[in-house]
């Protein structure tokens, strides 16, 4: 039998295998390696500092090189191909500021590259999936542990005040990472829920399914809006608020508007988006008006520090708006950018504290434009299948909810610079672009 021969058996095998529901090891360790590493980078401050970002990201990079080879070149798409691409170019062709400060922002982009591919090729097997899932749930759920108990033993042990935002740069920092995991706990939650509306539970067998399928989900979610809690963030809290009860009404709204659920319930389902949208409303207006990076005092004036940070980064743009000052240079232009008048608010931490814009100082419309272009094929790739008739939705949904609490922090604060949250969010994203391109619903029975 020659060589072709082989690989088409193969691939009629693999085929077979995942129609069965068979879980292959090859399926599910790549996608758990790559967990562990995104767990470690969440423990060492989402991989801020240069050297972790460097080892980690070729971690990831690692493990997504196997995840390929162990799912064969059938796996291999054009959005792969097209990501590698554009870092490539990005690295080659100007959009850098120096290699050493460039080297760590390239290395955390073909991470992400890494964790969206291994996503994608995991959500093909709906057993790796689950387990891919379950471990994502457990592994977040340990971060949360420890950093709230290391914290509140610095506490006992420290006359100063001590908070868990210490750990991050900035308590948006803190509030943004507890918060998507939070949603991500969420999402299985209302994933069980579904499954109890779908088999018709009786009241006394609802309580054991929920805690025997959601469990994970209920604890992943009470430790980090309690770390987040924690952090004093207001802003963080109504962002967090303001996604899961939209992603609420989005998950279930079917089963509340239902004619025989009682009229308080079915007001409420219609009162969610409003309650959502006004909540989102109000944390991006406090966010820009009412900025908790900077405090109050001599040196301020009278324009919001927001604002100010806005204003300086804006006008260093509109100096190269095409190319950018490129890849690594943000904390350079930021600090070209000081005067006087803005110091206050141009020494706080976090940068541009905007994605689009701190995109654009980098990589010009240029670069922004080709990955804000890369974003939104993949959203469009997700939001045809959630159209599709009989396509399961919960990853699609997990994945839009945790691209809208992204962007509320990305407009107001700071949102993927933060290399293991992009990381996370890499995966999430590649993990629906594999349920949304399959044909096969029924492979998915599990994630519905």
């Amino acid at each position: 039998m020659n060589s072709k021969s082989t690989e088409t058996v193969g691939a009629w095998k693999d085929a077979a295998d995942r129609s069965r529901g068979i879980t292959r090891r090859r399926d599910f360790i790549p996608p758990l390696a790559a967990i562990a590493v995104l767990t470690v980078a969440h423990l060492l401050s989402g991989a801020t500092q240069p050297i972790a970002t460097l080892v980690l990201s070729a971690s990831l990079l690692g493990c997504a090189v196997a995840s390929l080879v162990l799912a064969g070149p059938r796996q291999v798409t054009t959005g792969m191909m097209v990501g590698m691409v554009l870092v490539w170019t990005l690295a080659l062709t100007g959009f850098i500021s120096s290699p050493d400060k460039a080297a760590p922002e390239l290395a955390s982009l073909f991470a992400a590259g890494a964790m969206w591919s291994i996503g994608y090729i995991c959500a093909r097997s709906r057993g790796a999936l689950d387990i891919a899932w379950t471990a994502l749930i457990l592994s977040s759920f340990g971060y949360c542990i420890m950093i709230f108990f290391s914290q509140a033993s610095a506490v006992l042990s420290s006359t100063g005040q001590v908070t868990i935002a210490d750990a991050f740069r900035t308590p948006a920092e803190a509030s943004l990472m507890f918060g998507l995991l939070a949603v991500v706990g969420w999402s299985r939650v209302l994933h069980v829920l579904k499954q109890m509306d779908a088999k018709a539970l009786a009241r006394s067998a609802m309580i054991d399914h929920l805690l025997r399928h959601g469990l994970g989900g209920i604890l992943l979610m009470a430790f980090s809006l309690t770390c987040l809690a924690a952090v004093g963030s207001l802003v963080g809290a109504i962002f967090i608020a303001a996604t899961m009860i939209g992603h609420a009404w989005w998950d279930l709204h079917a089963i509340l508007e239902r004619t025989h659920r009682s009229i308080l319930m079915r007001i409420l389902a219609r009162l969610a988006p409003l309650v959502a949208l006004g909540l989102a409303g109000w944390g991006v207006y406090l966010a820009w008006f009412h900025d908790e990076s900077v405090a109050l005092g001599v040196g301020l004036s009278e324009t919001p520090p927001h604002v100010q940070r806005f204003m300086a980064y804006f006008d260093a743009w509109l100096e190269r708006p095409l190319q950018g000052y490129g890849i690594g240079s943000i904390e350079s232009v930021g600090d070209r950018a000081t005067t006087l008048w803005n110091a206050k608010a141009m020494l706080a931490p976090g940068g541009a504290q905007n994605v689009f814009l701190h995109w654009l100082v980098e990589a010009g419309a240029i670069g922004a434009g080709a990955i804000i272009l890369i974003i939104a094929a993949i959203y469009f790739q997700i939001f045809t299948a959630l159209g599709s008739k009989g396509m399961p939705r919960t990853f699609l949904r997990l994945a839009v909810a945790a691209g809208v609490f992204l962007l509320l922090h990305g407009i107001s604060d700071t949102s993927l610079d933060i290399p293991s949250i992009a990381w996370l969010y890499a995966l999430l994203l590649g993990a629906a672009c594999g349920v949304a391109t399959s044909r096969r619903s029924d492979r998915f029975g599990a994630i519905a």
